[in-house]
């Protein structure tokens, strides 16, 4: 899960005990941008738990970039993540940002949809 934005994101919309967990296993090592160090994964999911979205570049697979909101259940807990990927030859901030709020947007009606309320 940590060499992922979908893993990240989830771990974002966990309880805060289900990361820290999760973050004191053994983090294996997918690519050489595969984030394995506790401290700077628990600032990633911080930072998508803030801001509604995670992003990874390289983490799971060299030369994709990813972006992923959590799905949530009708108890606030996730279920899932949706996620879109791009060659990183094509991400930069502003296309990042652009795709974290289309894919906030996105989960948040799939997660509206699955609890019956849209």
């Amino acid at each position: 899960m940590h060499g992922t934005a979908s893993g990240i994101a989830f771990l974002a919309a966990s309880p805060r005990e289900a990361a820290e967990a999760y973050v004191d296993k053994p983090l294996p090592t997918f690519t050489p941008h595969t984030v394995t160090q506790p401290d700077r994964l628990m600032k990633a999911i911080r930072l998508a738990a803030k801001r509604g979205y995670s992003s990874s570049s390289q983490g799971y697979e060299e030369g994709v970039h990813s972006i992923a909101a959590a799905i949530l259940g009708s108890d606030g807990r996730p279920l899932g993540a949706l996620a879109v990927a791009s060659p990183v030859s094509r991400a930069d901030d502003s296309m990042a940002a652009s795709q974290g709020e289309a894919v906030i947007q996105a989960a948040r009606l799939i997660s509206a949809r699955l609890a019956g309320e849209a």
